[in-house]
């Protein structure tokens, strides 16, 4: 760009002017090129904008496929986000937590249903292939890779363990990267209060208590220390059926993936369950 540059303003300062007697087409020929970067940088925006629509239609139909997933992703990165921030984690960092999040399941969509959403417990067969779905996720996103690359250690690692004993690669501690851990234990925490076909819903009581047992074998213990701190202040999230009647009824978009400002109704008789 920089030998363009010269050119032009060889050409604004040359006398007589080197072309026809105006000095001014050399203006002119650097707003040809200004005005095509400009044009070429919106169709990449509406490009980048259509695809993340796209997938957040493809998460959104995974967690509205069963009423106990429902708006499970959204929930997770309300917990993710304020983990993060605890954390001490910059904006972007926090930006790319939540865009995480809000996809950490993608790749469920290539898990039959029969298996997906089976109302009693898993074979060993099954579960095996549950397992897969962090692998399936990276790999279906693989071709947006140039927007989405800085999520897939969340989607691929979310389900790693401490102790080393979770999946698809069995890492421990601090192997683990922090933003996959700081999802991981979010996503444990909403399905250990969602419930599943098979597994009645926890309090948030009992959540946190089996969460901070937890602590050291399934999670990062600093992430629980500040989850517990986050929790007694009584956010949103904490119980499910407050989220869920004060999350908005539009979904945020990955561009703008925190999600919507939720404000507690007084309290009254509400009561946690």
């Amino acid at each position: 760009m920089s030998p363009v540059v010269v050119l032009l303003a060889r050409m604004y300062e040359s006398n007589p002017p080197l072309l026809g007697n105006w000095g001014g087409w050399s203006v002119i020929l650097f707003l040809i090129p200004l005005y095509y970067a400009r044009f070429h940088w919106d169709e990449v925006v509406k490009l980048r904008e259509a695809f993340n629509k796209t997938v957040d239609l493809l998460s959104n139909t995974i967690d509205a496929k069963d009423s106990h997933t429902f708006l499970h992703s959204e929930r997770v990165t309300a917990i993710a986000s304020a983990l993060a921030r605890a954390y001490g984690l910059d904006a972007a960092q926090i930006n790319t937590i939540e865009k995480g999040s809000r996809i950490h399941d993608i790749g469920k969509i290539g898990i039959p249903d029969a298996v997906l959403f089976k109302p009693g417990s898993l074979t060993e067969e099954e579960y095996n292939i549950i397992k897969k779905h962090p692998e399936y996720g990276v790999r279906l996103l693989e071709p947006a890779s140039d927007y989405l690359s800085e999520t897939f250690d969340i989607i691929k690692y979310h389900h790693e363990r401490w102790d080393g004993r979770g999946y698809p690669e069995g890492l421990a501690g601090q192997e683990i990267p922090l933003w996959a851990r700081i999802v991981g234990l979010a996503d444990a925490y909403e399905a250990m209060t969602a419930g599943r076909p098979y597994q009645k819903a926890k309090t948030p009581e009992d959540a946190l208590r089996e969460i901070e047992d937890l602590a050291g074998i399934q999670f990062d213990p600093k992430l629980v220390r500040l989850f517990r701190e986050i929790w007694e202040t009584n956010p949103a999230w904490r119980d499910r059926e407050v989220f869920l009647r004060l999350y908005s009824s539009k979904v945020p978009s990955l561009e703008s993936s925190s999600p919507p400002s939720l404000e507690r109704e007084p309290e009254t008789s509400q009561k946690s369950s």
